[in-house]
């Protein structure tokens, strides 16, 4: 299994190949008065207009720092809806893909309903990395907002 690695803060994070369509660089969105404050804005990807959320305001409550790794990592999401749209998902440090057996990852032993995005943890470099499951990301609140591409 390929995984995309990608930091939140200090904390190491992978995201299956199979869910990522696209990263692409970092760039200006434009805000979206009154919407969620982990819904960094707007951005026209591929001829839409593409929500992008902020996996650090999601997990720490800050902004990504914007720098040379920070990337927006486009994905397909199904919204509470049941609509299936394109994301975008702002990270840290998107620097590496990672080759990994399914057998070479453990189960973290911690489970709670409002982290059920987390799975499992495959050890690289001496380092953890937590998979994310990008269709459980999104609390029911932010998620309900996201509506289908053509409205």
């Amino acid at each position: 299994m390929l995984i995309l690695g990608l930091s939140i803060g200090d904390e190491r994070y992978g995201v299956q190949a199979t869910q990522v369509i696209e990263v692409v660089p970092l760039i200006e969105l434009r805000k979206v008065p009154l919407a969620d404050k982990c819904i960094r804005g707007i951005f026209n990807y591929r001829g839409y207009p593409t929500p992008v959320v902020d996996l650090c305001q999601l997990f720490e409550s800050r902004n990504c720092i914007s720098n040379l790794s920070t990337r927006i990592i486009i994905v397909e999401y199904t919204a509470l809806t049941g609509v299936k749209r394109s994301i975008g998902l702002i990270a840290e440090k998107v620097t590496n893909v990672m080759n990994c057996k399914v057998s070479e990852m453990e189960n973290s032993g911690i489970q709670q309903d409002q982290n059920n995005f987390l799975g499992l943890i495959y050890t690289h470099n001496s380092e953890m990395i937590q998979l994310i499951d990008t269709n459980r990301i999104l609390p029911d609140s932010i998620s309900s907002q996201l509506m289908s591409e053509l409205g």
